[in-house]
Parts: C-alpha cells; structure tokens; sequence
C-alpha cells in the first residue's frame, strides 16, 4: 500500500494498493457514507427535451458516496458502490455507480478517520515476508499460502504407484519440489506434518535444490491440510510465522482463553469488558470483525483509555473462538478488585 497524499483535517488520504492484500485491507477500512474518488468506466448522458440520452463509455474521474462493498478472497475483486456525489456534466449525478478497485489504480478517500482504520493502513505499508505452507503425511501434500487476508489453498499432491518407477517415494517427493520450484515467488517455506515424512522431504530438497532448501524450515503438525495449517499457526516458535498477522490474532485470543483458564488478567463479553475499559484496565481489546458495528462505542471507549484495538479477522478460526465468547475480549494491565 503507498500512501501519496494525507490531510488528517479534511480526513482525505490518497493511495494506490499494490496487492490482493490490500485490496482486502481496504475492504475492512471503507464504511457507508465515506467518499472515495478514482478514475473509472462510465457512460455519458445528455438530457434532450424530458428524454435522457446515453453514450459510450469514456474513462472519468468520479466521486462515490459509498453504499456497499464487496470483497472476493476467490476472484480477487474489490467492488465499492454508492451514488455518485462528483463528476463531469454529462454524467448524471446522484446515479449508481461501481468501482472495481485494482492494484496499482490510485483511489482518495474522505471519511471520518477511526485511530485503528489508520493502524490498519500503516501496517499495510509493511510487506511481509510470503509464505507458503507444506503440510504433509505419506498420502499425500497440501500446499496453502499465508497471507494478510488469510490461508488459500494451493493445490494437493497425492502419492500413488507409478509404473515403471523403482523409487516411488522419491517420485513423490519430486513431484513436490517441481511445485515449489514453481512458486519460486516464495521468500519463506514451513514444511509440515507428522511423522517422518515432513523430514524425509526436507532432506531431498536439500539433496537436490540448495535454492529451494534455504527457504524451508520444518514444523510438527497432527494433520495435513487447513486443520493442519491452523495446528501450525497457534504452535510454532517460528519468529516468520510469528510474524504474521493470522499468527498474532490467533495468539491473541489464546492468550485470553489461557488467562480465563487462570482467571486472572483476561475478560470477554460486552458487559465485563466495557467495565474494564472504564477503570482504564484494558491494555489490548479484541473484536471480532463481523462485531465492529456493534460494538463500535466501546471501541471509542477504549481509544480514550490508550488501548490497543484488534480486529480478529473472519478467515480463520480464532474468529469462531472470539465469537463463542460474544465477539469480544481483553488483555489487561493489572487485576480488577472484585
């Protein structure tokens, strides 16, 4: 994400998103009624007696006031739509209209700022190393990206038999590296699973791509797969995956269920946490994102008392376990008297 232009009095910033990333960070950033300007497809208009007449469609700088937003994690499409506030005179204002936001297409936005929307803009600044995911047993390899907006799956590598080949683990094994040599894009490779096998492939990489072998790093897992990934995330030590943001929330909210456990330093729910941001006790607070509407007071309330805001994101599974707490929680500084 590249930030061109600021003007935090007017609540205008101008960007350009780089990536399928950010264009996921600016889905959780625009809200109804924010004012978001780009270059676009639109057709004319020429008003005729009482009949309105429509043109072909000719590049135009156009003002939304936006209504809906639309993210597609599988089709990487961020659709942003509202009624249009600014444009030339042959558009007709006050129509519908849609912008598909693309990386490398300059956007501005006008809007009422919240402190943790700016947090999640400057985060988006810092590109994170990519990573892929290698989650393997004697059956077979599943492959996922990590990235900002969560896992995506990248494709499984079955072991079977094949005629004619002595070695069939080493066929196997082969078939693996071939991928990863393709996904060369990769700075960071976790290769995971029970048993021997995540080892066995290790050493084979090792053996026969010194360029791929620098990249890859081994971690225990119970499964292959999504399940697998997760295990991963949640357990390593791994100071790349820590690094992450799914690995940081998901730390997050273990931390809250293994302070409960204690009962101590740890609060959820609406009721007990607003209490502990008023005593100024909160030091971290979680919302789930599908909450932030509902709980957007309390977020203001603890912005006043200096506390850190996090939104746990939907696409992974510490969002099912905040929401089994009621969509929120908190770290805090120092025990509550009871």
């Amino acid at each position: 994400m590249r930030i061109t232009f600021q003007d935090r009095k007017e609540g205008i910033i101008k960007l350009i998103p780089d990536s399928i990333d950010d264009l996921w960070h600016l889905s959780q950033i625009f809200e109804p009624d924010d004012l978001v300007t780009a270059r676009t497809l639109r057709k004319t208009s020429v008003k005729r007696g009482n009949e309105i007449e429509t043109g072909e469609k000719r590049p135009v700088t156009l003002t939304i006031k936006v209504e809906k937003v639309d993210f597609h994690p599988y089709t990487y499409k961020l659709r942003v739509t509202g009624k249009i506030k600014e444009g030339p005179d042959d558009v007709q204002l006050a129509s519908y209209h849609t912008f598909d936001v693309d990386p490398g297409i300059p956007i501005k936005i006008q809007k009422k700022w919240k402190p943790y929307q700016l947090e999640r803009l400057k985060k988006a600044r810092i590109k994170k190393p990519l990573l892929l995911l290698v989650m393997i047993d004697r059956e077979q390899t599943d492959f996922l990206s990590m990235k900002e907006s969560g896992l995506e799956f990248k494709g499984t590598i079955h072991y079977r038999k094949v005629k004619g080949k002595e070695d069939e683990r080493e066929h196997y094994h082969s078939s693996i590296l071939e991928k990863l040599e393709a996904e060369e894009e990769y700075q960071h490779i976790i290769v995971a699973g029970p048993g021997f096998e995540r080892d066995n492939l290790a050493k084979y990489i090792r053996e026969n791509s010194p360029d791929i072998a620098t990249k890859v790093k081994t971690e225990y897992a119970s499964y292959t797969g999504k399940a697998g990934a997760q295990e991963v995330i949640k357990n390593s030590l791994n100071n790349i995956l820590k690094q992450t943001r799914i690995a940081e929330e998901t730390f997050l909210v273990e931390e809250i269920l293994k302070r409960m456990n204690k009962g101590k330093l740890a609060v959820y729910g609406k009721k007990d946490t607003l209490e502990a941001i008023q005593m100024g006790a909160v030091e971290t607070l979680l919302i789930a994102q599908e909450k932030i509407k509902e709980f957007e007071d309390i977020m203001k309330e603890a912005e006043k008392v200096s506390s850190r805001i996090v939104i746990i994101s939907a696409e992974h599974e510490s969002a099912e376990k905040l929401l089994g707490l009621g969509g929120i929680g908190a770290l805090l500084r120092f025990e509550l008297r009871k």
